[in-house]
């Protein structure tokens, strides 16, 4: 029988909705100074009604202690070791935006406040609807031994046995203690009148203990995350709360109240019968993020910002030590805005219902701001390593250096702009509005403009190249003058051809046949085309035709579903004829349809030298329409058999449905860098840099079903979900303008995940290509930072450690891997294997100037090298 309710007690962090964002930063830093004031008020109570504060997040935590006077940092200090304040582990609560890095970098704050002498032992994500599943790795190689998540079910759903603690098996097998609770706050205040009415307290708290005993709820303690009665979000600390639980306590009720902190919580559940912790393996896929549609152009650009980051990191390790002094405090600036963007918030509580108020505007922009400013820093900070680069391989006339940041080798055209001095040219062609790339002058004049010409590119001005073979972490060093474009791909009566890859366009919408040794990858599906956009409205035109109002009143708010919604679909009308152009190392056909609504989307089909990859991009010409709708682009594959899916969150490789809790999101999901469908024979993986939106095997938004959130998938369809604005709070309502979306389709016949993995990871991100001149004698052209040999793995992050280099792999096989990693520009002398944060694990032998190593089954590890 459940005999304790357990309060942990919190401010809900949103990085805006109540307020701007600044306001937001300020607010939480008087929150903590009145929870000191309250804690040291109340440090004679008994232990049950003594007040408790848990930090929710650290990242408002740290800027209070940035601002803090040493005498409150001292009161800080005191609370926390009187049991009174604890500081939870995240930084933010997150969505799956974040790529495989910034899931660490969210992470490390917790050691700031260990070396404060303050135990981080627990973590929150409060709000949100899911969790990647690599973050149990993650969080436990931190010292996170406990994650709560208290979901709130508007427009999402929790898991299923719900409230529940349970073991959270990771993907390699290690677990972590989760409890999958109660929204914060509304349950508390609504539920169970705490501390809203004393009397009708004492009758509410034992029903609603009954209620989830009769549930099978196991425990004799119940948890309830509670914020600010009334403002549950960015509310601060209710002062009447201890006093009402010493009252309330005072009667000897049958069901007590008491404060804890959240790792409080989390040592009972350790105590408590392990059967009463149930196993659970999977991606807990959240429900929420269908919002960052809402603003594609802005989560195209932070996407690419994380991967831009990733690169200039993985630079700065063949350079060590030549950054400047202020560089580090430029990586912070760019992870802090890229992490702010993909943090759960995206802009005003009425940004739905009053989509042209001043408060929406001014959150909505003070949002979007932070994509493009993470992403342009992080995008310099990727030229500068190249330039840095280049300093080291050395060559006075201008040349073209080429890098491959992956593990593998790859095989690739580069696009670059036709201008002096590539490929010979000797002007610049009208209207291109730019001068040279390598000009005379000093070498930040030289290098200042190629981030934003490499970057936004157009078609007209750019070459495609001849194939450059490079070796995993390898770079090659050509004269700019000597590049050429590729042969060119043929386009000739709506058929594109390169000799392996024949792809064959319909005049009225749409591929018929993507053809490569002979099998056919187009499917058919009922109501779709193959590459043909759809618009989706609600019928109706209301989103409550998706999800209803809910009862504040009721526990589950996902009875809100209308889970038989009727959709209004219409598949986009060819407007004009096909425009078909070859040239420059590519050929392609463009493809306009247009929809009632007034947008338009452009499909272009593009097939780049002799590669076995076909190049799509979906350029949407969006109406600012604050109605409910989306747009999609199906792509219906042709598979034989059974077939399954394969996407990427940070950390793991997941299988569709086969590893996702009960009641993940399946309806849709967020992937990072690729998706894959496949049967026991083919498989077509896309590479997704763009577009992290997907549904699969149809229209599946919001069609899920008991008992455990499956979906109806009745033909073998990836449905790219474009842009959307369903939701109905925080989301923006009315983007508009123009944006596109860059897929790259990769048939394949019979090949393993890992190989399928990789030749999408090399198109998401290809080939780094930086043009420099007047650097010295040319040292070499060719080279690599480290011969690496590590088969099927992901290298997730490659950055300096420790005076050498830190690589991160991730295996998303089910079979271990022995990698091998030998001399290149480094020459290992040393090698240790690591935590996720750094804490050796082992040495590692070098013989020889060589390494092996094994990842486990679907592991994620760290080896530094030294030389």
């Amino acid at each position: 029988m459940i005999r304790e309710i357990l309060f942990v007690h919190h401010s809900h962090t949103d990085i805006g909705y109540t307020h701007p964002q600044p306001v937001v930063m300020e607010l939480h830093r008087r929150f903590i100074d009145e929870a000191l004031d309250i804690a040291d008020d109340t440090a004679d109570f008994d232990d049950e009604s003594r007040f408790r504060w848990t930090c929710e997040v650290t990242g408002v935590t740290m800027d209070w202690w940035n601002r803090a006077s040493n005498g409150d940092r001292d009161r800080f200090l005191a609370a926390v070791r009187r049991g009174q304040f604890e500081v939870a582990g995240m930084q933010w609560h997150m969505t799956p935006l974040m790529d495989h890095s910034m899931a660490l970098d969210v992470l490390k704050p917790i050691q700031f406040f260990r070396d404060l002498g303050i135990p981080v032992r627990s973590a929150m994500n409060t709000d949100v609807n899911g969790l990647p599943w690599g973050m149990v790795d993650a969080l436990l190689d931190h010292g996170i031994s406990g994650i709560s998540m208290a979901i709130n079910e508007h427009f999402g759903h929790a898991l299923r046995p719900w409230p529940r603690a349970f073991r959270w098996q990771s993907p390699a097998g290690r677990e972590i203690i989760a409890y999958n609770g109660f929204i914060y706050g509304v349950t508390s205040d609504r539920g169970m009148r705490v501390p809203v009415d004393f009397d009708e307290a004492l009758v509410r708290v034992p029903q609603w203990a009954k209620s989830w005993e009769e549930r099978g709820y196991p425990h004799p303690f119940l948890m309830m995350q509670i914020t600010n009665i009334r403002y549950h979000d960015n509310g601060a600390p209710q002062r009447a709360l201890p006093e009402f639980i010493r009252r309330f306590n005072a009667t000897d009720p049958a069901v007590r109240l008491r404060f804890v902190t959240i790792s409080e919580f989390f040592d009972r559940l350790r105590d408590e019968p392990l059967d009463t912790l149930p196993l659970m393996r999977g991606d807990w896929t959240d429900w929420w993020n269908f919002g960052a549609g809402s603003t594609a152009q802005e989560t195209r650009q932070a996407l690419q910002g994380q991967r831009d980051l990733a690169a200039a990191e993985g630079l700065r390790a063949f350079v060590p030590g030549a950054t400047l002094k202020r560089e580090d405090e430029l990586f912070e600036a760019a992870r802090r805005a890229l992490g702010l963007y993909a943090e759960h918030t995206w802009g005003a509580d009425r940004s739905i219902n009053q989509p042209f108020s001043p408060e929406t505007r001014t959150q909505q922009l003070l949002k979007l701001a932070l994509a493009p400013e993470g992403a342009s820093i992080a995008r310099m900070l990727r030229r500068d390593g190249l330039e840095r680069l280049a300093g080291e391989i050395g060559g006075e006339e201008p040349r073209l250096l080429v890098y491959n940041p992956h593990p593998f080798a790859v095989r690739q055209s580069v696009k670059l702009p036709l201008l002096p001095p590539v490929g010979g040219v000797s002007e610049v062609r009208d209207g291109f509005g730019i001068e040279a790339i390598v000009p005379h002058g000093p070498s930040s004049h030289r290098v200042q403009r190629q981030d934003v010409i490499f970057s936004d590119l157009p078609d007209r001005h750019a070459i495609w190249t001849e194939p450059f073979e490079l070796p995993a972490l390898g770079y090659l060093s050509v004269s700019a003058a000597s590049v050429r474009a590729a042969a060119s791909p043929t386009a000739d009566s709506m058929v594109l051809s390169n000799g392996r890859l024949r792809a064959e366009i319909d005049p009225a919408g749409g591929l018929t046949s993507l053809t490569l040794d002979g099998i056919d990858y187009v499917g058919k599906a009922e109501g779709v085309t193959f590459g043909v956009p759809v618009l989706e409205r609600p019928e109706g035109g209301t989103r409550e035709a998706i999800f209803d109002r809910v009862d504040v009143e009721a526990a589950e708010w996902n009875k809100s579903w209308h889970t038989d919604w009727s959709a209004v679909r219409e598949a986009g009308k060819v407007s004009e004829d096909a425009e078909a152009i070859t040239g420059q190392g590519r050929a392609e056909i463009r493809q306009s349809f247009t929809f009632s609504t007034g947008d338009r989307v452009t499909v272009v089909w593009r097939l780049v030298a002799d590669q076995a990859a076909l190049e799509c991009e979906a350029i949407v010409d969006k109406a600012p329409l604050a109605s409910p709708h989306g747009i999609y682009l199906p792509l219906p594959v042709r598979l034989a058999g059974a077939w399954h899916c394969d996407y990427e969150t940070a950390g793991a490789n997941v299988r569709l449905d086969d590893e996702q809790l009960p009641f993940a999101s399946r309806h849709y999901i967020t992937t990072q860098r690729y998706i894959r469908i496949a049967d026991g024979n083919a498989d077509l993986t896309v590479a997704t840099p763009d577009a992290p939106l997907w549904q699969v095997g149809g229209f599946t938004f919001g069609r899920w079903r008991e008992p455990d959130g499956s979906v109806v998938r009745p033909a073998p369809i990836l449905n790219a979900w474009l842009t959307n604005n369903y939701w109905s709070t925080n989301f923006q309502a009315d983007q508009g303008g123009r944006f596109s979306f860059r897929f790259t389709l990769l048939p394949g016949s019979g090949r393993p995940l890992g190989a399928a993995v990789q030749a999408a990871l090399a198109y998401t991100q290809p080939l780094a290509a930086h043009v420099y001149a007047e650097r010295g004698p040319l040292a070499a052209e060719r080279g690599q930072l480290l011969d690496i040999d590590a088969g099927p793995l992901m290298l997730t992050r490659l950055e300096p450690a420790d005076g050498g280099v830190a690589l991160t792999f991730l295996n998303p096989d089910d079979q271990a891997t022995e990698a091998r990693i030998r001399a290149g520009r480094m020459a290992p002398a040393a090698a240790k294997r690591t935590s996720l944060s750094g804490a050796v694990i082992e040495d590692v032998a070098v013989a020889n100037g060589e390494l092996r190593f094994t990842v486990g089954p679907r592991a994620w590890t760290r080896v530094v090298v030294t030389s």
